[in-house]
């Protein structure tokens, strides 16, 4: 490559990124960029990351010689079944935390002296004319903030129920249409591409499957060693605990710590003896994690650096948010197949060339 080339190519570089910071002045531009990040890339992401989730339970029904559309139905009724009575289950259980937290209230309150001191404290102070004017007029202040976000509240479940509505049908049409939408992602490329296209697609798929399959094998594996940990030190709400593990499990190593926080709250609050025995559990179950766990599991799927790693979730988290974390690291992936896809053939070309000349 020639000075002159690099020159144009630094002026194009320079040039779109001074366009970038233009348009991101635009206030109307930032708006609908977020409404298109919200009502179609979030969507979008759930709905691959689901559909990979339930990839294998749809591959034997294909295997049983099932019907496609047949089988992603009963692919996602079997789901809605499990999702629902886990629902249920947990449902049922922050029912009882809640009724278990409202009867250790009521206690305390007796011992400090019974409800009739309580009632004593209303008519000496609520009961005064101050207070009792004031109280009356943030009743009202609550009255109208109520009413007035009545819409934004029903805007707010219109588009969670449109969200969830199109996650669903993405999920249907990728199992059902899997090859075919890989072979309109093969016709993207160009005609001369077209067969490097086709192993780059194919590549990408085995990668992400295998990606977020082992992640959930992970946060699964991780949250219940800390499930078992849990109720072996005697921390409260073991289930609730853990369950927040595997959900932010899904973000590569900053997310276990990140769940760590509420734990330690609690923690904190139980006395230094807790904290201490937390602290074992943290350490045995992230040496188990990244000793046993996640090598037996991922083993080499993602071929990143643990520093990299760390780098890009903090940094995406910081640029996009929690959504940017959870996918930074499976896109940067796919960006560096493609890239040595394309760099293995430019390296091709250029030993062909030298052995021509």
């Amino acid at each position: 490559m020639n000075k002159k080339n690099v020159i144009t190519y630094l002026v194009i570089f320079n040039l779109l990124v001074i366009l970038i910071i233009l348009l991101s002045k635009i206030v109307l531009l930032k708006n609908f960029i977020r409404v298109i990040f919200s009502v179609v890339i979030i969507p979008i992401i759930f709905g691959v990351f689901l559909f990979y989730i339930l990839k294998p339970l749809n591959n034997i029904f294909l295997k049983r010689k099932v019907k496609r559309n047949i089988a992603a139905t009963l692919t996602l009724i079997i789901f809605f079944f499990v999702a629902s009575g886990i629902i249920k289950y947990f449902s049922d259980y922050f029912i009882e935390q809640f009724i278990n937290v409202k009867s250790i209230l009521i206690n305390l309150i007796e011992q400090k002296g019974g409800m009739d001191d309580i009632q004593d404290i209303v008519k000496e102070n609520i009961l005064k004319s101050d207070y009792y004017s004031k109280f009356l007029e943030d009743i009202q202040s609550y009255l109208y903030l109520i009413i007035t976000n009545i819409k934004r509240l029903f805007d707010k479940g219109m588009q969670m129920f449109s969200n969830i509505l199109l996650v669903i049908l993405i999920v249907f049409y990728l199992l059902k249409d899997e090859e075919g939408i890989k072979e309109l992602i093969v016709e993207l490329f160009p005609r001369k591409y077209r067969n490097k296209g086709y192993d780059i697609v194919e590549e990408g798929d085995e990668l992400l499957s295998s990606y977020i399959i082992g992640q959930a094998k992970v946060a699964l594996s991780l949250s219940t060693m800390m499930f078992i940990g849990y109720k072996f030190i005697g921390m409260t709400s073991p289930l609730l605990l853990s369950a927040v593990t595997f959900i932010l499990a899904f973000i590569p190593f900053v997310g276990f710590f990140i769940s760590l926080i509420l734990p330690y709250i609690i923690a904190i609050a139980l006395g230094w003896s807790m904290i201490l025995k937390l602290s074992i559990l943290v350490l045995i179950a992230q040496t188990l994690k990244g000793r046993i766990v996640v090598p037996l599991i991922m083993g080499k799927t993602m071929k990143i650096h643990p520093i990299t790693d760390i780098f890009l979730v903090v940094g995406a988290a910081s640029l996009v948010g929690p959504i940017g974390a959870f996918v930074v690291v499976p896109i940067y992936s796919l960006v560096k197949m493609i890239f040595r896809h394309f760099n293995k053939e430019m390296e091709d070309k250029i030993k062909e060339f030298k052995e021509e000349g």
